[in-house]
């Protein structure tokens, strides 16, 4: 039965603490209310969590009120949130689906926390896997892209995040669904082939299935090869990188240039070695050039450097002028004063808004609402400890995790600043809005802020 294979795909992955309550991510669709169907079927513990993007109008309304009746019929706790998903996109300066990406999990992650749930599913499942790695392979992947979705991970936002349904293709959620009599909500923008990935739902996967009928059998154990291969691949690049390099007490790491000429495959080597510290495959084609001439050359990541000198490559930290102080207040808040720290500055806009107002997409510009708004407002360098409320996010996060969240170079974490209104944060410059001083259908005045130079001091004040 379809119920003991989905069991047994959970018991042998060890998906589900059993001593916990698992939180669905249930959109309403097909593939997570069969999810929801599954786990209670079999008795695992769980709750249900939907977000309304706003996106569809009437139509997420009633998704919304669909999952709330799905989770009344099971009795099971249930979460909904809205966010405008659209402003949040806009004012971010990411696409809709980033958007909708990072505010669902990082919900997921804030519900997770405040209920103690252990875990957070999603419903993907097998076509979802093959519509990723056939993604991934046109844009240009290496191994960790070609195995696609993990059935478990930790994730920086959510936490532990499973996907129970890996085992199943999506025919076969269809005819569980049709069997036992589930109804459930259709997302119009599934059919629509102006996205990448619905291409290759509607036209390459048909293909593919035509060629090997036996493909949804197959691709489990493609998949797990190609994992297993990347994990070993791996375990080699490390034991070979430990083995090559000398690490000085200054931090500095030598790379002797003989021996690392004499290693086969070279230059994936170093280019997998380096892409931690930020080098790009096309500056290691450029250092590698440079190991064939002469001694001389330097070249810069955002936060490491690499000097080529006669007998080995020196691997760094880039040092950073220190600047003084890292605070700064601006006492009235008026239209065309500027607020600068170190080399960075943001000017302040006071604007009557228009009937035609559309926020700026570029994330060196905040728009605020000006009546919210406290003085002084005080430019620094974000502390351990800042926390606040982001732009539609239902509780507070540590400006620590957003920086993790957004996976920043040390260096930029470093000289990320904060703008404050009175003792609050209003705006993690050029990354988020506070979610208290956000542009609401009644604001009437406008702050708009422009951060018109770099991105601040590297100096953090003493903790």
């Amino acid at each position: 039965m379809f119920e003991q294979d989905f069991l047994g795909f959970i018991n042998d992955n060890k998906l589900v603490d059993t001593t916990g309550r698992t939180l669905l991510a249930v959109s309403g669709g097909l593939d997570s209310t069969v999810m929801a169907n599954l786990f209670s079927c079999v008795n695992l513990p769980f709750a249900i969590a939907h977000v309304n993007f706003g996106l569809r109008g009437t139509d997420s309304d009633e998704d919304a009120r669909f999952v709330e009746q799905l989770a009344g019929q099971y009795g099971v706790p249930f979460h909904l949130t809205r966010f405008d998903t659209a402003q949040w996109a806009a004012e971010q300066g990411v696409s809709i689906q980033m958007a909708a990406r990072d505010l669902r999990y990082q919900w997921f992650g804030s519900i997770r926390q405040q209920y103690s749930y252990s875990r957070v599913a999603t419903a993907h499942h097998l076509n979802d896997v093959l519509e990723t790695m056939l993604l991934n392979l046109t844009r240009g992947t290496g191994l960790a892209g070609l195995h696609g979705i993990a059935v478990r991970q930790e994730h920086a936002q959510v936490g532990t995040l499973i996907r129970p349904l890996l085992f199943a293709h999506r025919d076969q959620l269809v005819t569980y669904a049709q069997a036992n009599g589930l109804t459930h909500r259709e997302d119009r923008s599934n059919a629509d082939d102006y996205y990448a990935r619905n291409r290759i739902r509607h036209h390459v996967i048909p293909t593919l299935t035509g060629l090997n009928p036996g493909l949804w059998q197959t691709l489990p154990r493609t998949v797990e090869r190609l994992r297993a291969a990347e994990q070993l691949m791996q375990l080699e690049l490390t034991r070979s990188w430990r083995q090559l390099t000398q690490t000085e007490p200054d931090g500095t790491i030598r790379v002797p240039i003989r021996q690392l000429m004499e290693l086969d495959e070279g230059v994936f080597r170093l280019t997998e070695w380096l892409r931690p510290f930020g080098f790009t495959p096309e500056q290691v084609r450029q250092i590698w050039a440079t190991l064939e001439r002469e001694p001389g050359g330097t070249f810069d990541s955002a936060t490491y450097r690499i000097v080529r000198e006669r007998q080995w490559l020196l691997l760094s930290l880039l040092k950073v002028t220190p600047l003084t102080g890292y605070k700064s207040d601006l006492q009235i808040i008026g239209s065309g004063a500027v607020i600068s720290l170190g080399d960075c500055s943001v000017r302040v806009d006071v604007i009557e808004r228009s009937a035609e107002f559309v926020p700026d997409a570029e994330l060196s510009v905040a728009w605020l609402d000006a009546d919210r708004l406290a003085e002084p407002l005080t430019l620094r360098i974000w502390q351990h400890g800042d926390r606040f409320r982001p732009l539609g996010l239902a509780g507070t996060k540590l400006v620590s995790d957003l920086l993790n969240d957004l996976k920043l170079e040390q260096r930029d974490r470093a000289q990320t600043l904060v703008l404050l209104s009175g003792h609050d944060i209003a705006w993690v410059v050029g990354r988020r809005i506070a979610h208290r001083f956000r542009v609401r259908p009644d604001t009437r005045r406008l702050v708009r802020l422009t951060q018109i130079q770099g991105s601040g001091p590297a100096e953090r004040p003493p903790l």
